[in-house]
């Protein structure tokens, strides 16, 4: 048998997704595995991947990005071709496919799960930090609430969802039957293969199937299901881990060792030919012959079996030889194609040096073309156009004093498109890095914050108006009904208990008792309730008065005071009280104070030009 079939006669069912399960299935093949598949899941892109792929670009200004799986990767790339910052892969393969899309990774050392990425030495002292997880829907979720543990912001992404195939148990049944040994990828794999086989088949099913897993988490939730066969887990989460788990398995358990046929078949031999007829014993003569006769067939088979091991030996000593010396030939040819690619790269770079000086005194030609244009058609316009440059020039002043004397953001706005219409009129090309810094300007004006002034000042108007109409907690309700209780007499009841009846529903008419949970809230007189409504809206004037000026901080500070004030002083679960806080919690976030931009670089370019031509 050829020494690389050390799987002939295995008959292995592989359930990974088609997608993934190409190059297992075909190392498998290679050793001689009859090799069968039955995908229990299909892996597709999540629905929200627009959303998905925001959230990866906010991301990139994170501490790490850490990956779950190969498909974590695979379609993180789909949805964000970007520069990641630094990765941390959960094993071999997912470090594999992150080498692929050109990101450096780190990984586990003593185990590819989630408590091997915890152990990493980087993730100890992680306080204040930033990571994203980037996974399947599902899952473990034990990374997040760590890393949090730990003190630092942890998000999960989710980039893929894995969706169950369906699959008749009538053909569940018969794969499962013909194979020595499944291999799954998953715990919810392992359930979704369970949820595809009938009751009768179940049992067969726990107790005569050896699975393949990928962990030992995978181990214990199969014996917890009721797997008899113990399964297998090979040392890396790997195509070839799993290849070589089932060959150290294969040879322990699937072909019968060789060796103890053969000592069973040399001792019975022996034995008939030593064996003694029963009507007497055999002469010392005859006993000698056959000793030795013994002995020079047994050397002769082990002289046959030391030259057949030595036969064999040196042709696996020659393949050996010739495979170096192939895989030394192609590591030659490789380092000539690599010779030949950094020479042709070295070119490459040569190219784009001349290409970049060439481009660069093409700039430079252009600048002066427009320099001299701009020269002639200064000529030619004479004093119109140094006017209209003045005037441009107080348009920007104007703008300029507008946003930082009266934080006129709207006046300044007008002032800076007006300047740009005259400048665009002029039609000079050395106007052009004004107009540029113009449009950054306007850009970075319509980027602030104009919170609705207006609004929010009609807003405190209409809650002052409504103060006197607001009812204080102190204020006893405007109509109060006494009800008497009820006397319930029984209708067997003597006259006695008839009149005792009637007199205390005589006196519950004229006034009634109850229990009351604590002491009643203080009155107070008409010239305190006066001064508690002036007080609330003088606070709300104050805000309205702190808004116009845009003072922020005064603004949010009497919002929140007048809200303590009602609910202090006034019913709390009276309707209009309860619209009036809200309108205030409304408020208060406002920013009637935002930071302003920089304006001034288009007036010092403008000015910069108009140097030369000044008296």
């Amino acid at each position: 048998m050829d020494d690389s079939q050390t799987l002939r006669g295995l008959r292995v069912l592989v359930t990974r997704p088609q997608t993934q399960a190409e190059t297992l299935c075909r190392l498998l093949a290679a050793r001689g595995a009859d090799v069968r598949q039955l995908p229990l899941q299909a892996i597709e892109s999540v629905r929200q991947s627009t959303q998905i792929a925001r959230q990866l670009q906010a991301g990139r200004e994170a501490d790490g990005w850490i990956f779950t799986s190969v498909n974590a990767v695979r379609f993180a790339a789909q949805l964000d071709a970007g520069v990641w910052p630094q990765c941390i892969a959960v094993g071999a393969a997912t470090a594999a496919a992150l080498s692929a899309q050109g990101q450096s990774s780190l990984m586990p050392t003593s185990a590819y799960t989630s408590e091997g990425i915890l152990e990493l030495p980087e993730l100890q002292e992680i306080g204040g930090k930033r990571y994203l997880i980037v996974t399947g829907e599902g899952g473990r979720n034990m990374l997040a609430p760590e890393l949090q543990a730990r003190g630092a912001e942890a998000q999960r992404v989710e980039v893929y969802r894995r969706i169950p195939l369906p699959h008749a148990p009538e053909a569940v049944a018969q794969a499962l039957h013909e194979a020595h040994a499944v291999l799954i990828t998953s715990g919810e794999a392992l359930e979704r293969l369970l949820q595809l086989t009938s009751e009768a088949q179940r049992n067969e099913l726990l107790h005569s199937t050896r699975l393949v897993v990928p962990s030992q988490r995978v181990v214990e939730q199969a014996l917890q299901l009721g797997f008899t066969p113990a399964p297998l887990v090979p040392d890396q989460v790997t195509d070839a881990a799993y290849v070589q788990c089932l060959e150290q398995w294969w040879s322990q358990h699937g072909i019968p060792p060789r060796s103890r046929m053969t000592d069973d078949n040399t001792t019975l031999t022996d034995s008939r030919l030593l064996a003694v007829p029963e009507d007497g014993a055999p002469s010392s003569a005859a006993g000698r012959f056959w000793l030795a006769l013994l002995l020079m067939v047994a050397i002769a088979a082990a002289g046959w079996g030391l030259w057949r091991y030595s036969e064999r030996l040196q042709a696996t000593i020659a393949a050996q030889s010739q495979q170096l010396q192939q895989m030394a030939q192609d590591m030659n040819a490789l380092e000539v194609q690599a010779d030949r690619l950094d020479q042709r790269q070295g070119d490459l770079a040569a190219i784009g040096q001349r290409n970049g000086s060439a481009l660069a005194e093409f700039g430079a030609r252009i600048d002066a073309h427009d320099e001299i244009v701009g020269r002639i058609n200064e000529q030619i316009s004479g004093s119109r156009d140094r006017f209209q440059l003045a005037s441009v020039e107080q348009l920007l002043i104007l703008a300029n004093d507008r946003l930082l004397l009266a934080r006129d953001v709207d006046a300044a706005v007008v002032a800076l498109d007006e300047a740009d219409q005259r400048l665009a009129a002029l039609r000079d090309p050395r106007q052009f890095a004004v107009r540029q810094a113009l449009a950054q300007e306007r850009t970075a004006l319509q980027a602030v914050a104009r919170p609705d002034q207006a609004g929010a000042a009609l807003t405190l108007a209409s809650l002052i108006a409504r103060v006197p109409r607001l009812p204080l907690a102190t204020r006893p309700p405007e109509h109060f009904q006494a009800r008497p209780e009820p006397v319930v007499v029984p209708a067997d009841a003597r006259w006695w208990q008839r009149a005792a009846a009637s007199v205390r529903a005589a006196v519950s008419s004229l006034f009634t008792v109850r229990r009351n949970a604590g002491p009643a809230a203080q009155r107070l007189t008409e010239e305190q309730e006066t001064l508690v409504t002036q007080v609330l809206a003088m606070k709300l004037e104050g805000a309205r008065l702190a808004m116009l000026g845009g003072d922020t901080v005064s603004f949010r500070d009497l919002c929140e005071s007048a809200s303590r004030w009602m609910a202090d002083y006034f019913r709390v679960d009276d309707p209009g009280v309860l619209a009036a806080q809200a309108e205030l919690e409304r408020l208060r976030p406002l920013n009637f104070n935002p930071p302003l931009p920089d304006i001034s670089r288009s007036l010092s370019l403008l000015r910069t030009h108009l140097e030369p031509a000044a008296p």
